[in-house]
């Protein structure tokens, strides 16, 4: 889980820095939200891939049975994209590794076991 946790980090960093010109002004930011829903891209886009991740992973007896996928990933990609703000808008001093591996470990995601 630790290789997803990071580079959830990294793309919500690199998202957010790309994203940013889009609220520069509210005729910007509603383009932007056109673009995305002309894309399907949203929340569910990211989430429903990573929740059927973690239902395999369960499958598989590497993530417990008590875990809630749909919910287990919302919460690891606002951890990440938390990490990310606070990385960016900040100056946040915790390192991308150390934030996921907080992530996984409150989120227990990890068999107990691994």
């Amino acid at each position: 889980m630790l290789p997803i946790a990071r580079a959830g980090i990294d793309y919500y960093l690199e998202v957010q820095s790309a994203a940013l010109p889009a609220f520069t002004s509210p005729s910007v930011t509603v383009r932007f939200r056109e673009a995305m829903r002309g894309n399907g891209l949203g929340p569910m886009a990211e989430i429903v891939p990573l929740a059927d991740y973690l239902r395999a992973e369960q499958r598989l007896g590497r993530v417990g049975a008590s875990v809630d996928p749909e919910a287990s990933a919302r919460l690891l990609l606002a951890g990440c994209f938390r990490h990310a703000y606070d990385e960016m808008f900040l100056g946040m001093s915790v390192s991308r590794d150390e934030s996921a591996e907080q992530i996984v470990r409150e989120l227990r995601l990890e068999s107990p076991a691994t």
